[in-house]
């Protein structure tokens, strides 16, 4: 959808590029769309709330960003103004249905070029709550920016609604991203914390691929292609990338004891559930202390950007050298310490370190080290004016990682929410299922006694 009007050109920034650069690894651009919902417990206008998305559209610029095809490159414009006509409602007799339709809307491709940015619809749950579905392009919101679009949608209906002056406007996406055009003092310290990242990654040996299903992929490549020394196989399937979504909800009880374990240390449930992920992995991988994984840097950094949409997220290469003589608490403790580090080098982006990885190690274009992408939506704080809601991710049904996990913690029951979305080619459902109850295991292991070293978790796991 090429501009018609005379509005300004841009180039994609970095995060955005990480997007297109997905594009290549996968024939099916769904891998690249964000779909989710939240419902609440009561009846809302919707009249009145299709209202509301109209002037949420004009508040959240991110809505009105379009991309064409400039020769072989992709560029993108805002347009001054869009409306939506119609939404779609749809009323559901179960749970299981509404998951088998959302998930179908999730994994159909949106037809980015011909100007489909979103598809938003209302519903009704089976058990009468009023609920809002959004399937956005990956290159125009990333999952915080999704968020935020529900939260400001319902400041903007509860303005209508009370007659009260609207919400504080959101900032632009737009000013971001003239921010990134062809900046110089940018790009320079891209290149200097590149050359920081290669040297933090490499810690003077090759990474070692440690997947959820132990080294069944690794050892499998070692022996199709006659090299027993390999450490990092060949994962990027453009084509073998269809997925599975399984979900997994942690009791309120054990989902109390890591909250408060958190509370009492000060510490970042991301740190926590990341290191039950990386003691985990350790385990049935060869008691490898060598853990590295994707995890994704949310890069919000000031107020500003903290209410714009948008697409600002970016992976980074996390890599953790566990110490089998060090505390549970130490090490998570350790963990904030690396976030610290990685997330003041998190302008980097993900293309940059692709090919870095590339150049230090001899990779193909289909090999990397990493195994999956992690992400910690900090979604429990209530920002719906007191209502409680359920959030809802969905199934886009492709995805060029071996698998990515979305964890979140339920705002309404507290409970830990584990979303796993894996690689059908790559990973069946028992691994899955077999990975979470180690993950969970290891975890509390670690909150009920936080002095036991990772030796010691690792032995009794």
């Amino acid at each position: 959808m090429k501009p018609k009007n005379g509005e300004t050109v841009y180039k994609l920034i970095h995060s955005q590029e990480m997007v297109q650069y997905m594009w290549k690894y996968s024939v099916h651009t769904q891998s690249t769309q964000i779909p989710c919902a939240v419902a609440f417990d009561e009846e809302l206008d919707l009249k009145l709330l299709a209202r509301a998305v109209n002037i949420e559209i004009e508040r959240n610029d991110c809505m009105r960003l379009r991309i064409f095809r400039d020769g072989l490159k992709i560029k993108q414009y805002f347009l001054n103004e869009y409306k939506l006509e119609k939404i779609l409602y749809k009323e559901f007799s179960s749970k299981e249905e509404q998951v088998e339709y959302f998930d179908s809307v999730a994994s159909t491709r949106l037809d980015v070029f011909g100007g489909e940015i979103f598809k938003i619809i209302f519903f009704k749950t089976h058990e009468n709550k009023t609920g809002i579905f959004i399937c956005v392009s990956h290159m125009m919101m990333d999952f915080v920016a999704a968020f935020t679009f529900f939260k400001d949608l319902i400041a903007v209906y509860d303005s209508l609604k009370n007659g009260t002056p609207m919400p504080k406007p959101l900032a632009k996406y737009e000013d971001i991203i003239i921010k990134e055009q062809d900046n110089t003092e940018l790009e320079e310290r891209i290149k200097r914390d590149t050359k920081i990242l290669d040297e933090f990654v490499a810690k003077d040996r090759k990474p070692f691929y440690n997947a959820i299903n132990g080294t069944k992929v690794l050892d499998f490549q070692r022996k199709l292609l006659r090299s027993k020394d390999m450490t990092m196989p060949h994962i990027y399937m453009p084509v073998l990338d269809k997925t599975h979504l399984i979900k997994c909800h942690l009791s309120e009880e054990d989902s109390r004891a890591i909250s408060d374990f958190i509370r009492e240390n000060s510490l970042s449930a991301e740190w926590v559930i990341q290191l039950g992920f990386r003691i985990y992995l350790s385990k049935i991988n060869k008691h490898t202390n060598d853990t590295l994984f994707w995890v994704l840097c949310p890069r919000r950094r000031t107020v500003k950007e903290k209410r714009c949409g948008g697409t600002l997220a970016s992976p980074l290469p996390w890599r953790e050298i566990l110490d089998d003589n060090k505390s549970f608490l130490e090490t998570a403790q350790q963990l904030g310490q690396t976030q610290a580090f990685l997330f003041r080098h998190s302008d980097v982006p993900f293309t940059a370190i692709r090919q870095m990885e590339r150049d230090r190690y001899g990779l193909s274009l289909m090999q990397t080290g990493n195994s999956m992408m992690f992400s910690y939506l900090p979604a429990g704080e209530n920002g719906f004016n007191g209502r409680e809601f359920d959030f809802t991710a969905y199934n886009f049904g492709h995805y060029v990682m071996p698998l990515y996990t979305l964890t979140m913690q339920d705002s309404k029951t507290g409970r830990y929410v584990f979303s796993y979305i894996h690689r059908t080619a790559l990973t069946k459902d028992y691994e899955v299922y077999f990975f979470h109850n180690g993950v969970v295991n290891a975890i509390l292991q670690g909150v009920k006694n936080p002095e036991k070293t990772i030796g010691q978790i690792l032995e009794e796991l």
